[in-house]
């Protein structure tokens, strides 16, 4: 049998031989998968962690606001209180006459997410 001319049995076996992937070329994939992953893994607990912090803020803002709105509803007169809610929350209003013929409302819900304690504090002033 006759070859071509400029080929060679020896440039047959190594063109073979260098078909697919080496052994490198597939760890340095995977080791640049698991830090893609990683990092994934790692974006999806700080989105955990501010989605958490939201639930809680908008849930101590609505209970501030209802405390507000029934606050103001109610007779003009002095008055405060501490209500122990649940999940943590912890609420702390007020009722006071100011001079100029109104009412100074306020109310303070705090609550611990991860470790850190968070307020949120609402005032308004109203006539009586």
């Amino acid at each position: 049998m006759h070859e071509p001319a400029g080929t060679n049995s020896r440039t047959k076996c190594c063109r073979a031989s260098r078909a697919g992937f080496t052994l490198i070329e597939v760890l340095i994939a995977v080791l640049l998968l698991d830090i893609g992953l990683l990092a994934l893994a790692g974006a999806c607990a700080v989105l955990i962690r501010h989605t958490t912090l939201a639930r809680s803020r908008a849930t101590a803002l609505q209970l501030a606001t209802n405390r507000l709105e029934t606050l103001a509803s109610g007779a003009c007169m002095a008055a405060s209180g501490v209500v122990d809610g649940a999940w943590g929350f912890r609420e702390s209003w007020f009722v006071r006459l100011v001079p100029i013929g109104a009412r100074e409302i306020g109310d303070s819900v705090s609550f611990t997410v991860q470790g850190i304690s968070r307020s949120i504090v609402l005032r308004t002033r109203l006539p009586c």
